[in-house]
């Protein structure tokens, strides 16, 4: 009987040991995952969403915006880094960055730098209670590589202490 119990109790305790803060998920089946590390102190995501499309807007402060919407030739990648919040009682208490792009439904092999990526729509946004440094932000430097089931971003610094500069995506 005690061997019974004993598979089961290791089968818990290791699964409940994993150190890995990074998800992968697409609205297909294919399986994606985030090969670059996430910062220990962070959660990082990664996402692809199917039938969606960026519309770049600016509001009334001179501050970009994105809203997805429906498009049936479009597919729009998101990474998100956030911090692991400890006291969830403080609204601000967050910070996030993120990646978001758009590219054709029938994407292949690409390879964009500069200002290149700009026909992606790639965004870089930074939110948290950091006057001056929130909002989102034009990627006009960089590279955005699909090689194969690789996807690598890298940017340069867009803010102050940016976390996110390099991601590579296996896909």
């Amino acid at each position: 009987m005690k061997k019974y119990l004993l598979l089961p109790m290791i089968g818990l305790v290791v699964s409940c040991c994993s150190t890995k803060t990074s998800q992968a998920t697409t609205s297909n089946s294919k399986k994606t995952r985030i090969e670059s590390s996430c910062p220990e102190k962070g959660v990082c995501t990664f996402e692809i969403l199917q039938n969606k499309s960026m519309n770049v807007k600016t509001d009334g402060t001179g501050k970009m915006y994105y809203e997805l919407e429906e498009n049936p030739d479009k597919v729009v990648f998101f990474y998100k880094y956030s911090d692991k919040i400890k006291d969830t009682t403080l609204k601000d208490a967050g910070y996030r960055e993120e990646i978001v792009f758009e590219m054709n439904k029938d994407y292949t092999d690409f390879s964009f730098s500069d200002k290149g990526i700009q026909s992606t729509k790639m965004l870089f946004g930074v939110f948290c209670y950091c006057k001056g440094k929130a909002g989102n932000y034009k990627v006009n430097k960089g590279s955005l590589i699909k090689k194969g089931s690789d996807l690598q971003i890298d940017i340069p610094p867009i803010v102050d202490n940016q976390i996110i500069t390099h991601i590579k995506i296996g896909l």
